[in-house]
């Protein structure tokens, strides 16, 4: 049996699993339990029995203490069978999105409507394994697909009683997560009878990625062209001519303007007008290994998602259209991250999206992804990536021949040329490491999770570099735009159950095996 085929047994089964879950209990559904079955089979006819027969054999106290089991019976069976009706449940949550390092608050609320009280209440909250709330007893289903632990609480109730408990969570990993069921059991007071029930939390909670400063990764503040006076020329658009003047030393002959120059019996130059916008493409290289079939570094590819994340916010800061390209999915849909560039004010909070969501294995390859853009003339592409290829390279010139301004910004394992497809590479390595991750659980059968930490003292910047800050034409998308075409290619994310989270580090420099199922979490 070949790796391949293992893996896709393991989803078979996990898909099985979960199945079998749902045909058991239905969410909002009551059921009831097998245990003790026999004596809730036996009890009713039995003691009719003991009663009549008191009464045949004028056994007065045998009839009435079977009489009176009965009507307990009667009253325990009827006790449990409304024990979870017209009990409400609540969940909210602080907030929706939020940064790796913040918390949030889970407040669960119950109400008895009715005046049945309850003698027992179990509440068990199913979250998303990574989301373990502080100073409560969390245990792991590993079982579950994907993986979750609980949080169980017992109660009674009177009635028309209301009852809220605040859990608060530490965010400790980037993700897409949905979140939360309570499964709820109760019966009567003797234990006899007992009723379960499940409710469902449509809550989306997206954990943004580690932001950091550029100066902090040994990159200078970006230093847009476009629109700002007093700034150098980088690049101009040649569809916007200004002027025809005197030809000047230094001019390259593709500026030179024969008409103009034939009829003024002397050489003439165009000089044309800046491009008004410059234009920014966030491009992150999600493999970690040339192949797919060689695993991947988790510690490298959350490194390179929170390096994508600063690049797009230091753009933003600067008001520049920015962009973002990542060659994985978005939760349930089949197709690679596109975000249009737009300088909208949603545009940073929908790319934060899309980074909480992305994922380290590899629907296309990042070469096949650029030779399919259509960067406008002038735009700038700055590439997060830990792997350098001859595809790859071929793919850079392609665009640069068409006119897009490219820089490399490495995040590998191995050491990088000073340039590659003519463009720099900007090894911020030694930024990087000043980052490492703690191994903190698992949340799914393929994924992974990390917790990045940052050094309390900076680490020293390297020798300054300019990043590639490139004027581009002025043809942005409008935020309705950028909007429509989201919804249009890849469906509302929020529609999906599934919980996408980080990618943990190998513990060494083997790579991660794509078909290796999760190990035992350790202690740390």
């Amino acid at each position: 049996m070949t790796m391949m085929d293992g893996g896709m047994m393991m989803e078979v089964e996990a898909a099985g699993r979960r199945d079998e879950r749902e045909r058991k209990i239905q969410t909002g559904q009551f059921g009831l339990r097998h245990d003790n079955r026999i004596i809730r089979a036996i009890w009713a006819p039995a003691t009719i029995i003991v009663v009549l027969l008191g009464v045949a054999f004028s056994e007065i106290i045998v009839s009435l203490v079977a009489a009176t089991v009965l009507v307990a019976g009667w009253a325990a069976w009827t006790w449990a069978r409304y024990a979870l009706h017209r009990l409400a449940t609540e969940i909210d949550i602080s907030q929706t999105h939020a940064f790796v390092g913040e918390s949030l608050t889970l407040s669960l609320r119950l109400e008895n409507r009715k005046i049945i009280p309850l003698s027992a209440l179990q509440v068990r909250i199913n979250l998303p394994e990574i989301l373990e709330p502080d100073n409560q007893a969390f245990s792991r289903l590993h079982e579950s697909e994907p993986q979750e632990g609980v949080v169980v609480r017992s109660t009674s109730m009177r009635w028309y009683e209301r009852l809220t408990w605040n859990f608060e969570i530490p965010l400790i990993a980037r993700g897409y997560y949905r979140l939360a069921r309570v499964d709820l059991k109760s019966g009567d007071f003797f234990g006899v009878y007992r009723r379960e029930r499940t409710d469902e939390a449509r809550h989306t909670l997206w954990v943004y990625p580690e932001v950091l400063a550029l100066d902090r990764l040994g990159l200078p503040r970006l230093r847009p062209q476009g629109d700002q006076r007093g700034g150098q020329r980088l690049f101009e658009d040649p569809t916007r001519l200004q002027t025809i003047r005197d030809y000047r030393p230094g001019d390259p002959l593709k500026k030179v303007d024969w008409k103009a120059t034939a009829r003024r019996q002397a050489l003439q130059s165009r000089v044309y007008d800046p491009s008004s916008d410059l234009i920014a493409v966030v491009a992150l290289n999600v493999s970690t290994l040339p192949h797919a079939w060689q695993g991947f570094f988790g510690d490298i590819f959350e490194r390179a998602v929170s390096v994508a994340a600063s690049l797009a916010n230091g753009y933003s800061e600067e008001r520049v259209p920015v962009g973002l390209l990542a060659n994985c999915t978005w939760p349930g849909h089949d197709t690679a991250i596109r975000v249009p560039p737009s300088r909208s004010p949603g545009q940073m909070t929908r790319i934060l999206e899309a980074l909480a969501m992305a994922d380290v294995f590899t629907l296309v390859r990042i070469e096949r992804m650029l030779s399919e853009e259509r960067l406008t003339y002038g735009s700038t592409l700055a590439l997060v990536t830990a792997v350098l290829t001859p595809g790859l390279e071929t793919a850079l010139l392609r665009l640069k021949r068409h006119g897009a301004q490219v820089g490399l910004i490495y995040v590998g394992i191995d050491d990088p040329p000073a340039t590659f497809a003519e463009s720099p590479v900007y090894d911020i390595r030694p930024a990087l490491a000043g980052l490492h991750y703690e191994r903190v659980g698992e949340a799914g059968p393929w994924a992974r999770t990390d917790r990045l930490h940052a050094n309390k003292r900076p680490p020293e910047p390297t020798d300054e570099v300019d990043l590639p800050t490139f004027v581009g034409g002025d043809d942005t998308m409008r935020d309705e735009e950028v909007t429509d075409s989201i919804a249009t290619a890849q469906g509302d994310p929020r529609d999906t159950p599934l919980v996408v989270s980080a990618a943990r580090p190998a513990p060494s420099r083997e790579p991660q095996s794509p078909w290796a199922r999760p190990t035992e979490r350790d202690g740390s």
